[in-house]
């Protein structure tokens, strides 16, 4: 048997190479990462991820803020015919006719506020999320790799109720408005750029609280005895040193983000009041007809939005804030763990 020696081709090497290199890039070693992906290729073609992926590392990305500037300019392009539709439609009485119209302009003010927001702040908001990945890395050399299975659990559901509501939004508004679905979609896209805006905080909220709530497992599980027994494996200094990176990082976020929320609540109480209004006037004070019941039904999708949405807000705040305190909590009750 003679053994042929093969042709060593550098080319062919090469191109090995950048595949794995490319793969690399597009995979980062992370387990948040590979668990959220499709979420981030979505608030990226809505124009709120102008960011790059490198292992463990997130990093501002000029590239990727060509979607925001885009997406930005296609906002502006929708709600502008729909606001000069607006304006040529005969309302039956001049409230709605002007709530209709502040409604579309205290939107539009949002969603632009947030894409600028996403735009000047990309590398704040790549330092927060940087800190809850060596949190990562730092607890997986601790021996406390982090599981995200919940985290994909969740969040697929979000993307799935979420998708069924805006397409039940669709349907129903170019039934009972007699619309097509291009002009339906001019209407709902800054809408839906406003809710992908606050999925993003809310996930970065409730990734952050979930450290937090890490942080405080292994705290019980690593507090001193009072018998003077230690069972310690992790020492106090590290606990509080991760703790206090942890803290930095919910203060950078509320610092960035402090502005959005009373923009949320605000342009999500209007709404929500204004759909409750007018559900019951054309349920209650004006004739029933067989007219009525697909504007009725419209609006309470509408309204469903919102208040999913205010949901999703009062959840990641207050799990966030709770985790927080429940550190807090352990340092009263045990206080030899300062020590």
């Amino acid at each position: 048997m003679e053994l042929q020696t093969v042709p060593f081709n550098v080319t062919t090497l090469f191109a090995k190479v950048k595949r794995k290199r490319v793969k690399k890039r597009r995979y980062p070693n992370s387990p948040l990462y590979k668990v959220i992906w499709p979420m981030i290729y979505i608030m990226r073609m809505f124009g709120f991820a102008p960011y790059n992926f490198s292992q463990y590392r997130l990093t501002s990305s000029n590239v990727n803020l060509l979607f925001t500037v885009i997406v930005a300019i296609v906002y502006s392009c929708v709600s502008y015919e729909v606001f000069i539709k607006f304006l040529n439609v005969k309302r039956e009485t001049l409230t709605i006719g002007g709530t209709e119209n502040t409604k579309v302009i205290i939107n539009y003010s949002v969603v632009m506020y947030e894409l600028g927001l996403t735009a000047f702040t990309r590398r704040s908001f790549v330092k927060i999320w940087n800190a809850l990945q060596d949190f990562d890395e730092n607890m997986r050399r601790l021996g406390y790799p982090c599981k995200e299975m919940r985290t994909a659990i969740v969040a697929w559901f979000l993307v799935i109720m979420t998708t069924i509501i805006w397409i039940a939004i669709n349907r129903i508004g170019m039934y009972a408005f007699l619309e097509t679905w291009t002009s339906n979609m001019k209407y709902m896209i800054p809408y839906i750029g406003t809710s992908i805006a606050i999925y993003k905080f809310v996930a970065i909220t409730i990734f952050l609280g979930q450290r937090f709530d890490r942080l405080n497992s292994v705290a019980m599980q690593n507090l001193p005895s009072t018998s003077g027994y230690t069972r310690s494996i992790i020492s106090k200094k590290t606990i509080l040193s991760l703790h206090n990176d942890l803290m930095v990082a919910a203060e950078d976020l509320e610092s960035l983000y402090s502005l959005s929320l009373l923009f949320w609540l605000c342009n999500l109480c209007l709404h929500t009041v204004s759909n409750v209004y007018f559900i019951i006037e054309w349920m209650i004070v004006k004739k029933w007809d067989v007219q009525s019941w697909p504007l009725v039904l419209c609006m309470c999708t509408w309204l469903l939005a919102f208040l999913f949405q205010l949901l999703l807000l009062h959840i990641a705040c207050h799990f966030a804030s709770s985790q927080v305190k429940l550190f807090c909590r352990c340092t009263v009750e045990y206080p030899f763990i300062l020590r």
